[in-house]
């Protein structure tokens, strides 16, 4: 998996975006995003969210945007979820994630070593926490 067209659905969808599987049935579960991750040899960075979210809404328009994160994100395979769905609240379950906006780095046995939670991140913040989720999630050679 690619993040970039997925990254072209959610910066189309907003806070509220989810991956469709291939069958367009709706989100993607976590042990799907973690096997897509694991097969593109990439962290995982999932950011948990909500339509209601006007937090989230900001993240949507001002940090997806920026061209310097749409590049970094080609590094990760980053997945949106939206809290009220059943998928997003089985991957904030899984991921202990009991509020949002959270951003969660998830490494491939499913672990979750790396989150921001509170206030969106900035552009900057958000740059650095997908340079960390490179550095201490992706696979070693």
């Amino acid at each position: 998996m690619r993040s970039i067209p997925l990254l072209a659905t959610l910066l189309a969808l907003g806070c509220a975006a989810t991956e469709h599987g291939a069958a367009g049935g709706g989100s993607p579960s976590l042990a799907d995003a973690i096997a897509a991750a694991t097969r593109a040899r990439q962290p995982l960075v999932i950011e948990f969210g909500a339509a209601w979210c006007k937090p989230c809404h900001v993240f949507a328009e001002q940090v997806l945007t920026d061209p310097r994160v749409r590049d970094a994100l080609r590094e990760v395979t980053f997945v949106q979820y939206d809290i009220d769905t059943s998928a997003g609240a089985d991957a904030a379950r899984r991921c202990h994630v009991d509020g949002v906006p959270a951003v969660v780095g998830v490494d491939h046995a499913g672990n979750a070593p790396l989150r921001k939670a509170g206030i969106e991140p900035t552009v900057d913040e958000f740059l650095a926490f997908l340079r960390e989720a490179e550095a201490t999630l992706a696979p070693r050679n």
